[in-house]
Parts: C-alpha cells; sequence; structure tokens
C-alpha cells in the first residue's frame, strides 16, 4: 500500500481499501488460509498480485459475526454504510427516532 501510495496510484490505494466490501468474509478467510484457487475465482484488475492480495488480507479485520458498529463497538451483521462507515440497525434505529 505505501509503495503505491508512494508511486502515485491513488486509484489503486482506493481500490484497495474499498476491497472488503467487494469480498465476502469466506472469501477474505480463504485469502488469509493461502487458498490460491480463490484468485480464479473472483474478478480483480490485471495489477492486483497474489502476493498484494495476500498482504492486504493479513491487515484486514474479518469478523465472523459480521461488523463493528463505530457507535457501540458491538459487532452486528445487519446494517449499513454511512460515508464509509458501518453503523448497526439497532443504533441507526436509535438515532431515526431521536
Amino acid at each position: 500500500m505505501y509503495d503505491l501510495m508512494r508511486q502515485g496510484h491513488n486509484d489503486r490505494v482506493e481500490f484497495l481499501e474499498k476491497l472488503d466490501q467487494m469480498l465476502l468474509p469466506s472469501q477474505v478467510k480463504r485469502i488469509q488460509q493461502n487458498d490460491k484457487t480463490l484468485f480464479k475465482e473472483i474478478v480483480l484488475p490485471p495489477w492486483v498480485t497474489w502476493e498484494m492480495l495476500y498482504e492486504w488480507s493479513m491487515r484486514v479485520k474479518v469478523n465472523s459475526q459480521g461488523r463493528t458498529c463505530i457507535l457501540c463497538n458491538n459487532d452486528s451483521e445487519a446494517g449499513m454504510e454511512f460515508k464509509e462507515k458501518f453503523i448497526c440497525d439497532n443504533c441507526f434505529l436509535k438515532l431515526k427516532n431521536m
């Protein structure tokens, strides 16, 4: 990531930052397990190498219970993205009813 930023490939850095939203948690776990058969199953730009994808997967936090809400810090599968932050349904309903 730092090499891409240093070389001025900001679009590639943005793609890698949003990649966790495009892949399923099970796919990320398969990448972390070094299952190279997944590389043929997912559609990625030609500049993404397996080594880059593997390094990215080691930095990504994968929760089996879902994602962490930015308001209550609880893991939840149901929720929504707001300005690239995850908000669980419970917190969203509380905010909506205020």
